[in-house]
């Protein structure tokens, strides 16, 4: 009879999104420079043009709008303390969520060259930016303006 023997050693696991605390501390490494080049992009709008509006809200680019906003969002779902918890439930993702409507009817009226309700809208924005940048434990706008 042949006996079958398998040598017993450290199991190497990737972690994944149920790991916990390891897996969170680097999603938020990972998302915090995609989301600070995001808003940086997104405060140089202050004054500018309905034009450089479209073109952020166009761009494929890091630090344009479309990368800014999965960044954003999954910087926030990062902020769970529990993988059974939902990540609406989360305060983090309802104050990004909150930005994004905000910043998307931005674009809207960007887009039909509305300028006066384009900064107007960019200006309520703000406030909820800065809401969710500090859910997030980033500095305020205008700290990141200096960075």
């Amino acid at each position: 009879a042949s006996s079958f023997f398998l040598a017993s050693g450290k199991a190497n696991a990737s972690g994944g999104a149920t790991a916990g605390g390891a897996y969170l501390l680097s999603a938020k490494q990972r998302y915090n420079e995609r989301v600070t080049k995001g808003v940086k992009a997104f405060l140089d709008l202050e004054g500018g043009s309905v034009s450089a509006v479209n073109d952020f809200f166009t761009s494929e680019e890091v630090g344009g709008w479309k990368d800014a906003s999965s960044a954003g969002y999954l910087l926030s779902n990062a902020f769970r303390r529990s993988s059974s918890t939902a990540p609406d439930s989360l305060p983090s993702v309802k104050k990004w969520k909150a930005f994004a409507k905000e910043a998307e009817t931005m674009a809207k009226y960007a887009s039909k060259k509305k300028t006066n309700d384009t900064f107007e809208s960019y200006k309520k924005a703000l406030v909820l930016l800065d809401e969710y940048l500090e859910a997030v434990e980033l500095p305020p706008a205008i700290e990141m303006r200096s960075l």
